[in-house]
């Protein structure tokens, strides 16, 4: 079986995550994810045409995170248009989810070259839930509207959850806190 290897890891700076607040709030996200694959190309002298594909996550897939990230960045990046791009939702996970099926496609001998991560906009998915809710529209539970399925598997933002399994496990904020500014 063929290895996996990571060669590069980019990112940009990471935000506040709140409407129309901090140096990246009126970014669009395909730029930011074309700025950080155009630094992978850049870095390594990358001839983007040997990229057999681009697997990235966004959760909110939805307004200017939509119409397949993946792709678009790759694009906007310079990338060769022989290069294909997907894009993956498994929310905090998929950013390492698409790592993880990039690794897979080089193992397995699908693939020779590909290139992976994730963008999310957490300013920019707020803002399109109250531009929702103005509208009159429901924002989506966990289940995209899905009754029975919320009925038999009742779900709630992860963040919730997070919060849910840290009371129950023992964790004190200040724990979470010093995991977090370790991770950084």
């Amino acid at each position: 079986m063929a290895e996996a290897y990571i060669i590069d890891a980019v990112r940009t700076p990471r935000g506040i995550g709140k409407q129309g607040k901090g140096a990246l709030a009126a970014e669009h996200p395909q730029h930011l994810a074309a700025t950080v694959l155009k630094a992978i190309k850049d870095r390594n002298n990358l001839d983007t045409a040997t990229v057999d594909d681009v697997i990235w996550s966004v959760s909110t897939q939805d307004g200017m995170q939509a119409g397949d990230m993946g792709r678009m960045a790759a694009l906007d990046a310079g990338f060769d248009i022989t290069s294909s791009g997907t894009t993956l939702d498994r929310f905090c996970g998929g950013g390492i989810t698409s790592v993880a099926l990039a690794s897979a496609q080089v193992m397995s001998g699908m693939e020779d070259c590909v290139v992976a991560g994730g963008t999310e906009m957490m300013s920019l998915t707020a803002a399109m839930a109250q531009e929702k809710m103005r509208a009159g529209i429901k924002p989506p539970m966990m289940g995209s509207y899905n009754e029975r399925l919320q009925a038999v598997h009742p779900q709630s933002h992860q963040g919730i959850c997070g919060d849910a399994i840290a009371s129950m496990e023992g964790f004190t904020r200040e724990d979470l806190d010093a995991i977090g500014y370790r991770s950084q």
